[in-house]
C-alpha cells in the first residue's frame, strides 16, 4: 500500500522574529492569507519585486527619494552586494548579483538544514545578506571551518522582504511579534504600504511623529472581542558601527484594555486628552511628535526596565500644578487611570477612605488650603514622607472634632515598601485632586479658559489612536491651527 506525501509549503513563519515578519511581508506582499499559503509561484513574484526594488535604491541618486530606500537597506545589510560602497552603479553589472541572491536551491547539491524553519538549503549566507547577526567586534566572522548559515529560499526572500513588513527608519527596523496572527498580519499590512510611500516619496513625505508601538496597538485594537494577547517590538540597528537591540513588550490584558476604553464614553474622553496633552508642535502648529503615537507607547514595556509607565504619565498631567482640567476632564483621566490598574495592573484598591482623609485635611485645616496642597503634593509619592503627613492629618482632624475616614491600616498599604506601593500613590493623588475639585477647594493655577476648552472639546470629537499617517492628524493640525 502506497502512502501519499505532500512536499512542504516553500515558506514557514518560524519562531525566529525577523524571519517571521519577512514571511508575513511575503504573505502580504503576494496576497495570501498566511504564510503557509505561498507558492512557489508567490516567491518568483515577490523575489522579482524585491530585485527590482534593492536595485533602483542601489542605483538611486543620493539627493533623490528612492535613495531613502538604500539607507534602510544599508541599516540592515550594511556588506551585501546591493548597499557595499564599491557596488557598481551600472544596473546590467549590479542585477545578475542581486538576482543569483532569491533563486531557487540547486538541485542535486548538497543540503543542510535551514538555520531558520529546517527546510534542505544548499546556499550558504553569512552576515553580509543576513540582518542582524554578529557584533561589530566579530564583524563577518564564524567559527572555523563554517562556511556561513544554511538558508532555504523561502526564508532568503523572507529576509529581503523584513523591511517591507517592519517599521523602518533610515537606520533602524522594528518588527513585531504576537500570539495572535491577526495582529502581527495587520502590522505587516501598514508596514508595505508605509514601505512603498518611502521608497516613492522618501522620509519626508511621511507625516511627523509616527511611531511603530501606535501601528501595533491599532493591530491589538482590531481584537473586538477583547481578546488576551501580548505584543513584542523588536527594535534593531545592524549597521557596521554599533548594532543594537531593544525589545518592549505589552501584557496580555492590553486588548482587553482597549476595548474598555473604546467602549465607555469617559475613558475615551480621557484617552484622547492624553493624546492632546502629549501633542507637539512646531511654531507654525504643525505637529512634531504625534500624541496619538506618544500614548500608544506608554502601553508597552522595555525588557531593560529604562520604559516609561502610563500610569506615572497620568499622574504627572493631573498634578501639574499649571494643569487647567474641568472636573469632567478630571474624572475621565483619574477614571482612565483607575481602570489601567485594574486591567494592566490587576490592581482594583478602594482609596477613597485615605483620600478623604487627605482632601478633609486640605480643605479643613488651618491655614491656607493651596499651601497644604502643595505639601501633599511635595510627598504624594513618598512612602515615608506620605506615611508622616498621613499621621499628621489624622490627629489634626481628631483635635479639631472632625471625622476620620480612614487611620493606620487604611493607609498601611501605601507607606510600605512592597509592590504596588508606588502605583496606589499616584492613585490616591488622583483620588485626592478629584475630590478637592468636586468640593470647590482650588487645586489649578490658573482658571480654565473658555475658548482654550472650546479648542479641546473639538479636538476630543477625534478618534482615538489616530495614526500619524492617517488623515485623522491633519483634521487635528486644522484644529489647532
Amino acid at each position: 500500500m502506497s502512502t501519499l506525501t505532500t512536499a512542504p509549503a516553500p515558506l514557514a513563519a518560524t519562531s525566529h522574529p525577523l524571519q517571521r515578519a519577512g514571511a508575513w511581508a511575503i504573505a502580504v506582499l503576494a496576497e495570501r492569507a498566511v504564510p503557509q499559503e505561498v507558492t512557489e509561484f508567490d516567491l518568483d513574484s515577490v523575489a522579482s519585486r524585491l530585485v527590482d526594488d534593492i536595485s533602483a535604491a542601489a542605483m538611486a541618486a543620493k539627493d533623490t527619494a528612492a535613495y531613502d530606500w538604500w539607507k534602510v537597506l544599508f541599516a540592515l545589510y550594511p556588506n551585501s552586494k546591493a548597499t557595499h560602497s564599491k557596488r557598481s552603479r551600472d544596473r546590467v553589472v549590479l542585477l545578475p548579483g542581486i538576482t543569483e541572491m532569491f533563486v531557487p536551491d540547486a538541485p542535486g547539491a548538497p543540503t543542510r538544514p535551514c538555520t531558520f524553519c529546517g527546510k534542505a538549503a544548499t546556499a550558504v549566507w553569512t552576515k553580509s545578506s543576513l540582518p542582524m547577526f554578529d557584533t561589530n567586534k566579530a564583524l563577518n566572522t564564524l567559527p572555523p571551518g563554517v562556511p556561513g548559515w544554511p538558508v532555504c529560499r523561502g526564508c532568503r526572500i523572507a529576509a529581503w522582504a523584513l523591511p517591507y513588513g517592519a517599521w523602518v527608519t533610515a537606520g533602524s527596523a522594528t518588527v513585531l511579534s504576537c500570539e495572535v496572527d491577526a495582529v502581527e498580519r495587520e502590522f505587516s499590512e501598514r508596514n508595505v504600504l508605509r514601505a512603498r510611500r518611502v521608497m516613492h516619496l522618501g522620509f519626508t513625505g511621511l507625516r511627523a511623529g509616527a511611531r511603530p508601538e501606535l501601528i501595533a496597538v491599532r493591530a491589538l485594537r482590531s481584537l473586538r472581542a477583547g481578546l488576551p494577547a501580548g505584543a513584542t517590538l523588536w527594535s534593531f540597528k545592524n549597521d557596521n558601527q554599533e548594532p543594537w537591540l531593544r525589545v518592549t513588550r505589552t501584557r496580555r490584558a492590553v486588548p482587553v484594555f482597549l476595548a474598555t476604553v473604546e467602549g465607555n464614553a469617559e475613558l475615551r474622553r480621557g484617552w484622547r486628552l492624553l493624546e492632546l496633552a502629549l501633542t507637539r508642535r512646531d511654531k507654525q502648529g504643525h505637529v512634531t511628535t504625534s500624541g496619538s503615537a506618544e500614548s500608544a507607547r506608554l502601553l508597552f514595556e522595555a525588557e531593560d526596565g529604562r520604559s516609561r509607565s502610563l500610569l506615572a504619565q497620568l499622574h504627572y498631567l493631573l498634578d501639574a500644578p499649571d494643569g487647567s482640567w474641568t472636573g469632567e476632564d478630571r474624572r475621565a483621566l483619574t477614571g482612565l487611570a483607575f481602570t489601567y490598574a485594574k486591567e494592566i495592573l490587576g490592581m482594583n484598591p478602594d482609596l477613597t477612605p485615605v483620600a478623604t482623609v487627605v482632601a478633609d485635611w486640605i480643605e479643613h485645616g488651618s491655614g491656607s488650603s493651596r499651601g497644604r496642597l502643595a505639601e501633599y503634593r511635595n510627598v504624594a509619592l513618598s512612602d515615608y514622607k506620605l506615611g508622616t503627613l498621613l499621621m499628621q492629618a489624622h490627629f489634626r482632624l481628631t483635635l479639631d472634632g472632625l471625622p476620620v475616614a480612614a487611620g493606620p491600616e487604611d493607609w498601611r498599604p501605601l507607606i510600605q515598601q512592597r509592590p504596588r506601593a508606588w502605583e496606589q500613590r499616584m492613585l490616591l493623588a488622583a483620588s485626592v485632586l478629584q475630590l478637592l475639585q468636586e468640593r470647590g477647594v482650588a487645586v489649578n493655577e490658573k482658571p480654565v479658559d473658555a475658548d482654550e476648552q472650546a479648542r479641546t472639546e473639538r479636538l476630543l470629537e477625534q478618534p482615538v489612536l489616530a495614526d500619524a499617517d492617517d488623515d485623522s492628524d491633519e483634521d487635528e493640525d486644522r484644529g489647532a491651527a
